[in-house]
């Protein structure tokens, strides 16, 4: 088998060479034996590794990320600077659980005087 080795030299340039050795087992071993500390190494032959080949599906993810987070903000600033009090109120309710009012007068306490448009509210879920 051959395997196509990238590495540095003793004064610093990038080399590749092609070793040739029986089985993918020995190709360190053989590497070790000429003194050389592989930078990268892949089996002649096979097309190298695109580096940017990951990339490309993290680039998507990037640009899908970036759109959801752009969403959110231009949402929140709609709905603090120019949402009105009925479109808040609605978004609110489709977030909260209903209640159910009941409206009722306790016996404990007299009546609320007519015209105040005072009474007593009980919340229940």
């Amino acid at each position: 088998m051959k395997f196509e080795v990238a590495y540095r030299t003793a004064d610093g340039k990038m080399t590749e060479t092609t070793i040739e050795v029986a089985d993918r087992n020995a190709v360190y071993s053989e590497l070790r034996r000429q003194g050389i500390t592989p930078i990268s190494l892949h089996e002649a032959g096979t097309k190298k590794r695109d580096k940017n080949e990951g990339g490309k599906l993290s680039g998507v993810l990037k640009i899908v990320l970036f759109v959801v987070l752009l969403s959110v903000a231009l949402f929140a600033a709609w709905y603090f600077l120019a949402a009105d009090d009925g479109a808040k109120r609605r978004l609110k309710d489709l977030v909260t659980r209903p209640s159910k009012i009941e409206m009722h007068q306790t016996g404990a306490a007299p009546a609320p005087r007519k015209g105040t448009g005072a009474v007593s509210v009980r919340i229940s879920e």
